[in-house]
């Protein structure tokens, strides 16, 4: 990943998930993960993620 963690990606995600967020707290939220996020992308490390729980709901109820 050569992007960076901007704060209009912050507010991006946030719009995306419908939580209000200031121009300043996307803006420190991106200066808190982006060393982190650039530090995996180094290491190459991937993360394996499971089913989100919301998910996990529907799929479960479906088999019923």
């Amino acid at each position: 990943m050569s992007e960076r963690v901007t704060a209009e990606r912050v507010k991006a995600f946030a719009a995306a998930a419908r939580v209000p967020i200031e121009d300043d707290a996307a803006a420190r939220a991106a200066r808190a993960v982006d060393p982190t996020v650039r530090r995996m992308d180094e290491l190459a490390l991937q993360l394996e993620l499971e089913i989100e729980p919301a998910s996990f709901v529907a799929i479960a109820r479906k088999g019923r």
